[in-house]
């Protein structure tokens, strides 16, 4: 193989595979951070600069075992590609982009949260929890299916299922602490109601009646 081949394939293999951890990087932060992941963009260019410099340190050695004047040219025009990649992804990442998909990333987002919330469904139902901790399980898990959540704005109806999948872990947790469910429930439905959402906001405002008076919380 000449040398333009060799430093032509080292470029296209380092360009594909650095593509293919911003986006990995990308959908991490998306997981782990289900309602705030656009806050992590400066994080997702940081990495993508410190593996640009790995890669780079990795060529300088290889050319200056080699001593080949054409690997610094083509060491040139791989940095400013993975410059490019670096800004192209990042940018995506913050236009909620997901290249080579249907969704966008604001969709699958909310499609992790709704799994995460059937899960935890699943397992408080089918545990030995008491009645009303299944009972506020399901009800929560209708409401976030419910036409009015939906039509929600974006970052309201992400707000409501970060709470609901908060509510629900906790219900879920080995030892529940009862008074942060309770008012976790109220917050939950004062902030339905400030988006506008009053029918679901007095649903919620029940649900957390229940919660209380079945453990006896109301004051006498």
């Amino acid at each position: 193989m000449n040398s333009h081949a060799y430093y032509r394939a080292i470029n296209e293999d380092s360009k594909a595979g650095f593509a293919q951890y911003m986006d990995q990087s990308a959908d991490y932060i998306r997981q782990v951070a289900p309602a705030s992941w656009a806050e992590y963009s400066d994080e997702l260019r940081d990495g993508g600069n410190k593996l640009k410099q790995e890669i780079m340190a990795e060529i300088d050695h290889d050319l200056a075992a080699s001593r080949h004047s054409i690997g610094a040219q083509f060491r040139t025009e791989l940095k400013a590609a993975l410059d490019k990649l670096i800004k192209r992804k990042v940018e995506d990442f913050e236009l909620s982009f997901v290249e080579g998909g249907d969704l966008n990333a604001i969709t699958n987002t909310v499609n992790i949260f709704h799994s995460n919330i059937s899960n935890t469904v699943v397992q408080i139902t089918q545990s030995g929890k008491d009645s009303i901790s299944k009972e506020t399980a399901l009800k929560l898990q209708e409401l976030v299916k419910s036409n009015e959540i939906e039509a929600l704005p974006e970052s309201a109806r992400l707000d409501v299922l970060d709470q609901v999948d908060g509510i629900l872990n906790e219900l879920n947790a080995l030892t529940t602490d009862k008074g942060i469910v309770h008012g976790a429930l109220k917050r939950l439905g004062g902030f339905v109601s400030s988006v506008g959402s009053s029918s679901i906001a007095e649903t919620i405002a029940q649900a957390a009646l229940a919660y209380a008076t079945f453990y006896g919380m109301l004051p006498t």
